[in-house]
């Protein structure tokens, strides 16, 4: 009888050294062994990318609000919302008027305004000396903190890839939306989506076509809409249900 209960603690023990083990290898860890864990890859962006365009600032309104990266938005640290910049990413903005320039974070999606490219925070809009006049001009590139810029003339460069859409049209009420998707259907654009967004306020139906892989081939396609379709642009993937 005694053997036979020293065999089964044996037998549990070894159980439990077993499941010990199995644990330690799930959670990265060997005994006391310290645990490495790769970092997911930087953002980056081309370095020859460059944009010029007009930049606005949002403020106390979405004060605490979460953005599209998962953080409440501050407007006293330097971040900004982008249509398709990575999210992450760090960019130098100037102010072609003044020359001023201030880098940021881009941390959210937007302006979703055709004739806008970028909304900086506050503090950011502040350092380029933009905020009672409410938007400027300005240039975004690659952060590049040892090469101080000048301002001059350069194309836009679209070697970015990822999942992009056309954002045709946004509505609050889903019939409208709805009918803008039979227009773009009966006018050859057979691959809209329908995204609802909830807001703390109401509910935004968008109407976007895509998917396009590359930001070029999203522009191309932009292209080839036309005017009956006033008010398009392009964006990086962004749902929110």
């Amino acid at each position: 009888m005694f053997k036979r209960f020293l065999l089964m603690l044996l037998v549990l023990f070894i159980f439990a050294s077993a499941a010990f083990a199995a644990e330690q290898a799930d959670n990265g860890t060997e005994g006391n062994s310290t645990s490495i864990i790769d970092e997911a890859p930087a953002q980056v962006i081309p370095a020859d990318y460059t944009e010029e365009g007009v930049a606005s600032w949002y403020g106390e309104k979405f004060q605490g609000k979460v953005t599209a990266s998962g953080e409440p938005y501050d407007m006293e640290k330097l971040t900004a919302a982008h249509n398709y910049l990575p999210l992450g990413v760090k960019v130098t903005v100037t102010n072609l008027g003044s020359g001023k320039s201030v880098a940021v974070t881009i941390n959210d999606r937007g302006p979703f305004v055709p004739d806008r490219i970028i909304d900086l925070s506050r503090a950011a809009a502040e350092k380029l000396g933009f905020i009672d006049a409410g938007k400027a001009n300005v240039r975004i590139e690659p952060y590049r903190p040892e090469v101080k810029k000048e301002i001059v003339a350069a194309p836009v460069v679209t070697k970015l890839y990822g999942a992009f859409y056309i954002q045709v049209g946004a509505y609050k009420i889903k019939e409208n939306a709805d009918r803008l998707i039979e227009r773009l259907g009966k006018a050859g654009f057979n691959n809209a989506r329908l995204v609802r967004v909830v807001t703390d306020s109401a509910q935004i139906f968008k109407v976007q076509l895509g998917m396009y892989k590359t930001l070029a081939s999203a522009r191309k396609a932009s292209l080839k809409i036309g005017a009956g379709f006033p008010g398009t642009f392009v964006l990086a993937d962004v749902i929110q249900e």
